[in-house]
């Protein structure tokens, strides 16, 4: 029997056998599972000096994956003649296009950790590693080294799945650590961005780029950017996003309405409103307060809306994939926080950034509510 037989059938038994239910101590003996798993697949494999093949796993969300686009540059110059893969959801595929550093983008489109595949259930989680023809075609490309840069036991099991040697992942976050050789240690106070980028330094990269975002537009791109500015009035570009993946993270909707009043005061500003189409009905809320504000709220493409920030001046929007944009292309960004965040320091620590990045929100024994738009607004004529 083969070991991706092996390990379907153990795994499954083993769920069967809790009823489906990780608790903590069954989460412990997932764990113990998994390891034995590792050493009976793959005992005490080297890393080959020069990998023929690499594959990092990033099923998660847009903002997630943008995040830790830096480590394919360090990966590149570290291993200049390996195939380099990434494995992310269809809904990723625009953020990589063009990207220089990467030679396949493979579709996984596993439910766990991300917002857009429903019913992640173990059960699917199980279906998924046992019969997607996805870790199928994965294992037929045989990787010999394989990253989780999330840290989880289901993206371990799926690198034990697709037969991969030589396994990196998160120590201390999601468990999984023991079916891998080497990991970077999660650590909330170190930007995500930064602690991607210790990946690379496992595998001996001494080169590596700023901790910022990566996106490759094309001229014909940015000229589209500009196109869809044409039409606004004003001199500042200001892109607001008023969305984000859960509502609990929003700033409340009514104090941006406030926050807009405030701004289309000064007539210098042309502001474009983005989002995806759930974000429509707040798109054309906030456009009513101002007739000049032009509503692109899921109008536009991945692609376009990182255009028409590419060419803004500056960029408001809540804890969101729009924050990670505006890095990529080094807008000054305001981020207001909505009520889930406790700490605007703790929040800043992993998704932050050091220069033109300004955020408001509660803190710890020190601020119990959120910014108000008369804050907002103060913080934007200071940095304007």
């Amino acid at each position: 029997m083969g070991t991706f037989t092996t390990i379907n059938l153990k795994v499954a038994s083993f769920l069967k056998t809790f009823k489906l239910k990780l608790s903590q101590s069954n989460q412990k003996l997932f764990n113990i599972l998994i390891q034995r798993l590792a050493d009976s697949q793959t005992p005490n494999c080297p890393l080959a000096s020069s990998p023929r093949s690499l594959f990092i796993l990033r099923n998660n969300d847009i903002g997630d994956l943008l995040v830790i686009t830096p480590l394919f540059e360090a990966l590149r110059d570290r291993f200049p003649d390996t195939k380099i893969a990434v494995g992310v959801g269809n809904w990723n595929r625009d953020v990589l296009k063009h990207n220089p550093y990467i030679d396949e983008i493979i579709p996984i489109n596993a439910p766990w950790f991300n917002k857009v595949i429903p019913g992640q259930s173990i059960f699917a989680k199980l279906n998924y590693l046992i019969f997607s023809p996805e870790v199928q075609v994965l294992r037929q490309q045989q990787f010999e080294v394989g990253i989780d840069i999330l840290g989880s036991r289901w993206g371990a099991l799926l690198l034990l799945q697709a037969g991969i040697p030589y396994r990196l992942g998160m120590k201390s976050f999601a468990g999984g650590e023991g079916a891998m050789q080497a990991c970077v240690t999660y650590n909330p106070q170190e930007k995500v961005s930064r602690s991607a980028l210790r990946f690379a330094e496992l595998l001996g990269a001494k080169n590596l780029p700023t901790p910022r975002p990566q996106i490759f537009l094309t001229p014909e791109e940015r000229q589209q950017g500009e196109k869809l500015w044409q039409q606004n009035q004003g001199k500042i570009r200001l892109v607001i996003a008023p969305g984000s993946g859960l509502e609990n993270k929003y700033w409340p909707l009514d104090y941006y309405q406030k926050l807009v009043t405030l701004l289309t005061q000064n007539n210098d500003l042309k502001i474009a409103i983005v989002g995806g189409k759930s974000d429509r009905a707040a798109g054309q809320k906030l456009q009513q307060e101002n007739s000049k504000i032009k509503d692109l709220t899921g109008k536009t493409s991945l692609r376009e809306t990182f255009a028409l920030i590419a060419t803004a001046d500056r960029v408001i929007c809540n804890s969101s994939m729009t924050l990670h944009v505006a890095a990529a292309f080094e807008k000054p960004t305001i981020v207001l926080l909505g009520e889930s965040f406790p700490s605007r320091q703790e929040h800043d620590a992993q998704w932050g950034y050091d220069d033109g990045y300004y955020s408001l929100g509660k803190e710890i024994d020190r601020r119990e509510h959120i910014a108000t738009p008369d804050e907002a607004i103060a913080l934007w004529q200071k940095i304007r």
